[in-house]
């Protein structure tokens, strides 16, 4: 019972301080419990029971009777933080609600209501959402780049499912040649435009909303970027998207793909994936040979296979338009 009983306190103990904006508070320097619940707007006993709960996990220190964080939450959970993965722990509190149905879900083989038919009703789940994906593409985003040749030559490019668009400005930023379209739901475009002014990419981004299930992307473009999309779709969903963007390549333009591939035997974080996707979207992760095959019928040839090492950070390959 230990085994399950305090990591499922653990995260609920940093889940809880990130929404109340507890570690927040800690980084502008040590304070007592009371201190701490009058500035997050939360009783004194239950701050003190948090607070205690993290110093035990040896998350927050405490020095008689004031707190600090610790070097870990500092590294990743306050504004000094590069990124500030607070609003991951924001998610998580939706998220954890959602999987407190994993049951159920588990029973029916999906969720009774999907994630996007959620934020659809509450926008500000879609914004925690959003901000997220954001923080995770501060990380992700580089190492993509990294991986990735673009030649020369190319000069249009399009992002599906590019939302806050740092994506689309990292891989602007070092070729400077392209022109870009960040392809997605309206939704998910609110905040695009002023990353994109702040980074001086006003004029050479252009924000198309669109449903990807269904809607067509333009074109030609030289380089498509597909990054941690397939998973949000059903397989059949998934092979139509590559075959549409595959014929919205110009002659040898390439698609870089990015996800968190299923392989042969269970591994630990696409398979904990797998049961998120199951309650959330109702959908399921890719295997490598699945997104082959679509690549190999959308008659794309596979370049390139590189492994992102971190936990979750996935996989980019590269396919290319004969």
């Amino acid at each position: 019972m230990m085994s399950a009983y305090l990591p499922m306190m653990k995260s609920a103990a940093i889940v809880s301080a990130g929404e109340l904006g507890m570690f927040h508070h800690l980084a502008k320097g040590p304070a007592t419990a009371d201190e701490a619940a009058l500035a997050c707007a939360a009783s004194a006993r239950g701050t003190r029971a948090l607070l205690d709960a993290l110093v035990a996990y040896e998350l927050v220190t405490r020095d008689g009777d004031r707190y600090a964080n610790g070097a870990f939450i500092t590294e990743h959970f306050t504004p000094s933080s590069q990124p500030d993965f607070t609003p991951g722990l924001v998610w998580t509190a939706a998220a954890w609600r959602m999987t407190a149905d994993l049951t159920g879900a588990i029973r029916r083989g999906g969720p009774s209501v999907s994630l996007w038919e959620e934020t659809a009703k509450r926008p500000e789940l879609g914004a925690a959402f959003a901000k997220y994906m954001e923080a995770i593409a501060t990380v992700v985003s580089p190492r993509i780049l990294d991986a990735v040749e673009v030649p020369s030559s190319a000069r249009t490019m399009l992002d599906v499912g590019g939302s806050h668009g740092l994506h689309t400005a990292a891989f602007c930023a070092r070729y400077p040649q392209l022109e870009a379209v960040i392809f997605d739901l309206a939704a998910s475009l609110t905040t695009t435009p002023s990353l994109l002014a702040a980074r001086g990419l006003a004029e050479r981004v252009r924000l198309q909303p669109g449903d990807a299930t269904r809607d067509t992307f333009g074109g030609p473009y030289d380089v498509v970027l597909l990054l941690s999309v397939l998973h949000n779709h059903s397989h059949a969903e998934g092979e139509d998207l590559v075959r549409r963007l595959a014929a919205s390549l110009a002659p040898g333009g390439m698609l870089v793909v990015h996800e968190h591939f299923q392989g042969a035997a269970p591994q630990v974080f696409p398979s904990v994936f797998d049961l998120t996707l199951l309650v959330e979207t109702g959908t399921a992760t890719v295997t490598s040979e699945a997104v082959e095959a679509w690549l190999a019928r959308a008659g794309l040839r596979v370049t390139k296979r590189a492994e992102i090492e971190s936990v979750g950070a996935g996989a980019v390959w590269v396919a290319v338009r004969a």
